[in-house]
């Protein structure tokens, strides 16, 4: 249950600005839906290019650096505050349902693009699952060879038209 680089353009397209940000993040980043929606604008450093997701945040209890990729920075920029919530939607994922034309939202299909588009890059379970804040074995039993290279360049390539 994956979006494809077609789908998660369509959405970042059609979605206004108070949604881009939560959906970049999700499909960009792979943080969790709760994480998204607690996460603060001063969590996310453009600048060193990383994203904080706090212990006290995190379903692991455990503090994470994610890297933000170059599109992702691009998604966010327009949109980036020195602090104050990213998520201003109470039901974030009802919206961006709303604008799927031809596909069907997928539960947590954000965070299983992301995932298995970064392990079709990187080819290292252990990093994506530093990154993801799972464990390797889950990232090698449910991700592993999903997509392929090519498809995980794709989605990294969808960037704002400027």
């Amino acid at each position: 249950s994956i979006f494809t680089p077609g789908n998660i353009a369509s959405l970042l397209t059609k979605t206004d600005a108070s949604l881009r940000p939560f959906l970049a993040l999700g499909a960009f980043a792979g943080l969790r839906m709760a994480e998204l929606q607690r996460l603060d604008w001063s969590e996310i450093d453009l600048k060193r290019g990383f994203i904080t997701v706090a212990a006290h945040k995190a379903k692991t209890r455990q503090r994470r650096l994610v890297p933000i990729a170059d599109n992702l920075k691009k998604w966010l920029k327009p949109h980036a505050q020195a602090s104050g919530p990213v998520c201003l939607h109470q039901r974030p994922q009802m919206a961006l349902a709303r604008l799927c034309e031809g596909f069907k939202w997928e539960a947590n299909g954000l965070r299983h693009s992301y995932i298995s588009y970064r392990l079709a890059i990187l080819h290292d379970t252990a990093r994506v699952a530093l990154e993801a804040g799972n464990s390797p074995e889950v990232i090698f039993g449910h991700y592993r060879e999903l997509v392929t290279p090519e498809a995980a360049k794709v989605w990294f390539d969808v960037n704002p038209k400027v």
